[in-house]
C-alpha cells in the first residue's frame, strides 16, 4: 500500500486553498496508487475516491484503504465509485465486508455515483442487502 500526501499545507505553492463556500471532500492522500487501481482519501475526511479497476489482484489494497478511512473517520465513511471501469465479486466483497465491520461501530459505508452494472452486481448477488452498507446515489441508464 502507498501513502503519499500529493497536495501542500495552507501557504504552499499549489495548496488547495480551503474556501467556506465549497463543502466538496478533500482528496489529498493517496491510499493506493498501482497500474490499474486508484484510491484516494483526506486526512480529516471520511471521504475515498476509488477510481480504476478493482479485481482478485488489488482487493487487498481497497480492503486495506476501507480500514484507513474506518479509522480516520468518526463516522459513516463515503466512498465514491463514479471512475471505477471495472469490479469483479473480491472488490464488491471488499465493499461489503468493511460495511460489516462499521456496522459493528455503529456506521455505515456509503456509496456514491454507483454505476448501473455495480448496482446490478451487487442486487445480482444479494449483497446490496449488507448490514452497513448503504447506496446512495446511482449513475443513472444512457
Amino acid at each position: 500500500m502507498t501513502v503519499w500526501r500529493i497536495s501542500g499545507g495552507e501557504g504552499e505553492p499549489g495548496a488547495d486553498v480551503p474556501r467556506p463556500d465549497r463543502a466538496a471532500p478533500r482528496y489529498d492522500l493517496v491510499e493506493v496508487d498501482t497500474a490499474l487501481l486508484r484510491v484516494a482519501g483526506g486526512t480529516g475526511s471520511p471521504w475515498l475516491r476509488v477510481s480504476g479497476d478493482v479485481d482478485v489482484s488489488n482487493a487487498v489494497e481497497l480492503t486495506r484503504a476501507l480500514h484507513a478511512a474506518e479509522e480516520r473517520a468518526a463516522g459513516d465513511v463515503h466512498v465514491d465509485l463514479s471512475q471505477i471501469a471495472f469490479i469483479d465479486v473480491a472488490g464488491l466483497r471488499a465493499i461489503t465486508q468493511a460495511a460489516r465491520v462499521l456496522r459493528e461501530s455503529g456506521h455505515l459505508l456509503v456509496l456514491h455515483s454507483v454505476s448501473t452494472h455495480i448496482d446490478k452486481l451487487f442486487r445480482l448477488i444479494g449483497w446490496d442487502a449488507t448490514p452497513g452498507l448503504l447506496v446512495h446515489c446511482r449513475t443513472r441508464a444512457r
